[in-house]
């Protein structure tokens, strides 16, 4: 498998985890980006696997819901 492929399959397994947990904590995407200081619309393309979040983001996102960051980017191991 290549690694541009491998990369596409890790951010759209990742958006849709982060899209799992904001669904589970019932939590809208405009609250949460009130909570996070994250825009919005960013948000809603990390979710989609179109845009690639800083690990800044993903560090806001991780304390949200109260996860290690390595807990976050885990898209092997679903458990969430």
């Amino acid at each position: 498998m290549s690694s541009d492929i491998y990369k596409n399959d890790f951010y759209k397994k990742l958006g849709k985890k982060i899209f799992r947990l904001r669904k589970k904590s019932k939590i809208s995407r405009e609250k949460f980006s009130e909570i996070t200081g994250i825009n919005e619309y960013y948000i809603g393309e990390i979710e989609r696997g179109e845009k690639h979040a800083s690990i800044d983001v993903l560090f806001k996102i991780s304390n949200e819901f109260n996860l290690k960051i390595h807990e976050l980017i885990n898209v092997e191991e679903e458990t969430i």
